[in-house]
C-alpha cells in the first residue's frame, strides 16, 4: 500500500506555492519535503514539478495528481474533525440495551427524558434484551442489567446504578377472587408467572421461609410477566423500583408486604473503558437519575 505522506506533502507544496512554505506549514525541513516529492516522481516515473531558482509550478501530471492529493488532504481533515467531535460533542446514534421491564421505572423514564432534552443531537436506539448478550458484537454503547453477572465479564465495565428489593405482586382483581394470603406457605396454591424459576427466601422477624414454585407459567420477557400479572393471570416476583408506579396507581398490589425478599442490583454496563462523549453523557445522566430515585 502506498504511503500517503508524500501525497499530503505534494498537496501542501501546490497549496503554498513553494517547498519552503510547505515545509514551514507542515513542520518539516525543506530537504525532507524535497525528498517526498522525489519519491513520488520516482514511484510514478514522471516529472510532477517544474523547478527553477525563482518559481515552482506543476506539470500536467502534477496538476492531475495534485487534484487527488488535495481531495485526500480534505478528506483526512474532515475525518479528524468528525472523530474529534465524537470525542468532545455528544452526537450521533446511541445504542442502549435494557431489560424489557426497566423501561417502566420512573428512574429510566426520567433519565431518558433528560437525555433527549439536554442532548438533542443524540439519537437513541433501544434494544430490549433480558440476557447479558455480546454487547461488543451487537455494537451496544451501554446496557442496563440486573444481577451480578455483569461483574463476571472482564471485558465489560459495570457501574452500580441502584439496589431494589424484590416484591411479590398480583392484580387487585386476582386477589379479590382468592382467599387472603397471610403466610408464604399459602403461595404454593396460586398460579405463578416467571422469567426465571421462583426460588427465593422470605423473611419476617425471626422467621424465614424458602419459596420454591415448581408449577408456573414461563415467559421469555420480563415485561410479559409484568403485563400478565397486571391482567390478573397470577402472582409474580417483580423488582420493586420497576413496579412502584403501578402499585401507586393501584394496578398491582404487593402480596405479603410485611415479608422481605432479597434485593437485586441494577448495573450500567459498557463494553469499552474509553467512551465517546455521547456515551459519557448518557452514563452520567442514568447514574444521576437512578441515584435520585434510590434516595426518594
Amino acid at each position: 500500500m502506498q504511503d500517503i505522506k508524500p501525497l499530503l506533502v505534494f498537496a501542501a507544496v501546490l497549496e503554498h506555492g513553494s517547498m519552503n512554505a510547505a515545509a514551514a506549514a507542515l513542520g518539516m525541513t525543506p530537504s525532507a519535503v524535497s525528498q517526498h516529492i522525489n519519491r513520488l516522481e520516482t514511484l510514478h516515473g514522471i516529472k510532477l514539478l517544474n523547478r527553477s531558482t525563482r518559481s515552482l509550478s506543476p506539470t500536467d501530471a502534477g496538476r492531475a495528481l495534485g487534484e487527488y492529493c488535495r481531495r485526500l488532504a480534505a478528506t483526512l481533515t474532515d475525518t479528524r474533525t468528525i472523530i474529534d467531535n465524537l470525542k468532545t460533542e455528544p452526537v450521533g446514534e446511541l445504542r442502549i440495551s435494557l431489560t424489557s421491564s426497566v423501561i417502566g421505572s420512573r428512574a429510566f423514564q426520567t433519565a431518558f427524558a433528560r437525555l433527549q432534552t439536554e442532548f438533542p443531537k443524540i439519537r437513541p436506539v433501544l434494544n430490549f434484551s433480558d440476557t447479558l448478550d455480546d454487547l461488543q458484537h451487537n455494537q451496544t454503547d451501554l446496557a442496563i442489567r440486573g444481577g451480578d453477572r455483569a461483574l463476571d465479564d472482564p471485558n465489560l465495565v459495570a457501574r452500580h446504578l441502584v439496589t431494589w428489593p424484590y416484591t411479590i405482586c398480583a392484580a387487585p382483581d386476582y386477589l379479590d377472587r382468592h382467599p387472603p394470603i397471610t403466610h408464604p406457605s399459602q403461595l404454593h396454591a396460586h398460579r405463578w408467572l416467571h422469567f426465571l424459576p421462583v426460588r427465593t427466601t422470605l423473611q419476617h422477624g425471626g422467621e424465614s421461609y424458602f419459596l420454591d414454585i415448581a408449577d408456573s407459567i414461563a415467559c421469555t420477557h420480563l415485561a410479559a410477566v409484568c403485563s400478565l400479572t397486571e391482567s390478573g393471570f397470577g402472582l409474580s416476583l417483580q423488582v420493586g423500583g420497576e413496579v412502584r408506579e403501578k402499585i401507586a396507581q393501584g394496578r398491582l398490589k404487593t402480596v405479603l408486604p410485611e415479608w422481605t425478599l432479597p434485593p437485586v442490583s441494577l448495573y450500567l454496563v459498557t463494553p469499552y473503558r474509553v467512551q465517546s462523549a455521547k456515551t459519557e453523557a448518557a452514563v452520567r445522566i442514568f447514574t444521576e437519575s437512578f441515584a435520585k430515585e434510590a434516595d426518594a
